[in-house]
C-alpha cells in the first residue's frame, strides 16, 4: 500500500476520515490547557483538520505549525479559523522537513504511518526537538490493523524503539481518553536529553551533606515543580549529575532552581 499524497486525498475525498474527532482530543486538549508559555514553538505532525492546532491558537499559542502531505484538510481549519496563520500550514513530507521546536503533539500521526517506519519516526522526532524538548499525545495500545492503517501495537513494541533515541520515555495508560478509545491509548512523553550546566561544587557538597545525614530537602525545579523528600542516591547519567529522591523522583542538577533543609 502506497500511503502517499494521494492515497490520503482520496480519504478526504470519501469521507473515510476515522481519526478525525471532530475536535481537540482531551488528552492534547487539557495537556495544552495548562502550558503557560504562549512562545512555545509547536509542531502537529500528521496534523489533518488540525483540531488540536486551532484550540491552541485560540489559547493564545502564537507558534503553532501543522504539516501534513496534502493541503485538503487545511481549507477546513481555515474556515473555521480563518486568522490562524497561513505560514505555519505546512504541505510536504514530514521525514524531509526541517526546525526545531520545543513540543511535537502526536495525534493519530504513528499509527497512520507504515511499522516499518517506526524506528526512522521516532529518529526524526528526536532531531526536531530543541534540547530539553518534549513529544508527547497519544499511542494507541491496541493490535488493530496490519494492512492498513490505522497500524496498532503495544507498549512493548514501542518502548525499544523510542529509547534508542530518548532517554526520557514516559508511557502510561491514558486516564482521559475519549469513550471509543478508552484504555486502548497510552499517554507518551519522550523528552530530549537539554544542555547540561555543570553545578557548583559548593552545592553539590550541600547535596551530599544531606543525603549523609539523612535530612529532608525542599527542591524548587526550573520548571516550578516542588518536590520534598530525602535524597538517597547522588549518580551521573549522561556526563551530568543527578539525585534520587526517597519517593523514587530523579533530578537533573541543573533544573534545580533553589535546594533548602526542609524543617516543616
Amino acid at each position: 500500500m502506497n500511503l502517499d499524497r494521494t492515497y490520503w486525498e482520496g480519504r478526504y475525498h470519501t469521507g473515510e476520515t476515522g481519526w478525525d474527532l471532530g475536535g481537540p482530543s482531551t488528552p492534547l486538549k487539557e495537556y495544552l490547557d495548562q502550558l503557560v508559555d504562549k512562545d512555545l514553538k509547536i509542531l502537529i505532525p500528521g496534523g489533518g483538520r488540525a483540531w488540536e492546532a486551532e484550540y491552541a491558537h485560540r489559547l493564545g499559542f502564537r507558534n503553532v505549525f501543522v504539516i501534513d502531505l496534502t493541503d485538503a484538510p487545511f481549507i477546513d481549519l481555515l474556515t473555521r479559523c480563518p486568522d490562524f496563520p497561513k505560514d505555519h500550514l505546512i504541505v510536504g513530507d514530514f521525514f524531509a522537513h526541517e526546525g526545531q521546536y520545543d513540543r511535537i503533539l502526536e495525534q493519530t500521526f504513528f499509527c497512520a504511518l507504515d511499522p516499518a517506519l517506526r524506528e526512522r519516526y521516532v529518529a526524526h522526532m528526536h532531531a526536531l526537538l530543541q534540547p530539553g524538548g518534549k513529544l508527547v499525545g497519544v499511542l494507541f495500545n491496541d493490535a488493530l490493523n496490519t494492512d492498513r492503517p490505522p497500524f496498532g501495537g503495544f507498549k512493548a513494541d514501542y518502548l525499544p524503539l523510542f529509547a534508542k533515541h530518548f532517554s526520557g520515555i514516559s508511557m502510561e495508560a491514558c486516564h482521559n481518553s475519549i469513550a471509543p478509545r478508552a484504555g486502548r491509548e497510552l499517554w507518551l512523553v519522550a523528552e530530549k536529553e537539554g544542555t547540561y550546566t555543570p553545578i557548583d561544587c559548593n552545592l553539590y557538597d550541600r547535596y551530599e551533606a544531606a543525603a549523609t545525614l539523612k535530612q529532608p530537602v525542599h527542591l524548587t525545579l526550573t520548571n516550578g515543580q516542588n518536590l520534598h523528600g530525602r535524597i538517597v542516591d547522588l549518580f551521573h547519567r549522561d556526563k551530568a549529575e543527578w539525585l534520587r529522591l526517597d519517593s523514587g523522583a530523579e533530578v537533573r542538577s541543573d533544573q534545580i532552581g533553589t535546594f533548602a533543609l526542609d524543617t516543616g
